[in-house]
């Protein structure tokens, strides 16, 4: 299978990087894409090559499409994934999957019944700084691992109709923290314990937070920490920090260049990058190119069912820890 052709669902937050990435990526080419926004789906078509598809029924079905990328509204995920599945489509799909963990085993097994691969888009396992720390602490390099400490404050603040039908912060931006923090554990918490609160009048009138503290306690003593945030005045801040008995590893933020510039001023540092879509340039492109891997047999999918539903069920918890006042056990 030399060249792929893809189906792009969604044209929106999360299909804007992903065409990106078709676009600079040899191997694949995009066949068909499609968007509720007709004219924005006409325009990109004209200017990609590929067809508008009418509905996302004709796009995952029609010929020459040979893998489906799933980038639509959340709520969305679980329905368009099963009818690229049942069309013999492998998918690379954003996250959830769905919004029960019934919905989420539901793909698996279908993905399982058709021979296809499925790969949800937990992105920064393929950044290189956060895959080297994780392999780093599987192999021993740390020592015992004692504390994990993981930050994310995004910039700028996703727009009110974004944040509405996003499932929520716990599910929508710190499930990417307890992706990473569980797989560095290699482990499902026994204990989660959410604060929470909001400070942008706009997210709060809508039932969400934007201001979330998480603590988790693993089997063996390992303890981690998660703080996320809506709205980071100084760029897009994504940290990470590892620590055992034998040291520590960290990822700091990619500032916009490697300039510095000292005067009697002082000694002043470029910002960070301004947003996910810079930020996670290469991590997007990575994550496509490893999906193209996968539609060709040459490597499994990397991202696994139980981790999707463990990581599903840890925020899940997190966010029951907050509504509730207590800590609770994921139920993986």
């Amino acid at each position: 299978m030399s060249e792929i052709g893809i189906a792009l669902l969604g044209l929106g937050r999360a299909g804007s990087f992903h065409l990106a990435s078709l676009r600079s990526l040899p191997g694949a080419r995009l066949r068909q894409v499609y968007d509720p926004d007709a004219a924005k789906a006409e325009r990109v078509a004209r200017e990609t090559g590929c067809h508008r598809a009418r509905d996302a029924k004709q796009a995952v079905t029609a010929a020459g499409v040979d893998a489906v990328v799933i980038a639509t509204p959340t709520l969305t995920h679980h329905g368009l994934v099963l009818a690229a599945l049942e069309a013999g489509r492998p998918v690379l799909s954003e996250k959830p999957l769905g919004v029960r963990p019934e919905e989420i085993d539901q793909c698996f097994e279908r993905a399982r019944e058709e021979g296809v691969p499925l790969l949800v888009a937990f992105q920064r396992r393929f950044d290189p700084s956060f895959a080297a720390v994780l392999e780093a602490a599987h192999a021993g390099e740390m020592g015992q691992l004692q504390f994990i400490r993981s930050v994310s404050r995004d910039n700028p603040v996703p727009g009110i109709d974004y944040i509405r039908t996003s499932c929520g912060i716990f599910h929508d931006c710190a499930v990417h923290d307890l992706d990473m923090v569980c797989q560095i554990a290699e482990a499902a918490p026994e204990e989660v314990f959410a604060f929470a609160s909001s400070f942008i009048p706009e997210i709060g009138a809508v039932g969400d937070v934007d201001n979330v503290a998480i603590a988790l306690r693993f089997p063996g003593g390992l303890l981690a920490t998660i703080d996320v945030n809506r709205k980071s005045a100084y760029g897009y801040d994504q940290r990470l920090e590892v620590f055992g008995s034998g040291g520590m590893l960290q990822v700091e933020n990619r500032p916009r260049t490697l300039a510095v510039r000292a005067s009697e001023a002082g000694i002043a540092r470029p910002p960070a990058d301004h947003s996910f879509p810079t930020r996670y340039r290469d991590a997007y492109r990575a994550e496509l190119e490893c999906f193209l891997d996968c539609v060709r047999g040459k490597r499994a999918v990397p991202i696994t069912h139980e981790q999707v539903r463990r990581s599903h069920a840890v925020a899940e918890a997190a966010e029951r820890s907050f509504r509730e006042g207590r800590p609770l056990a994921p139920d993986v």
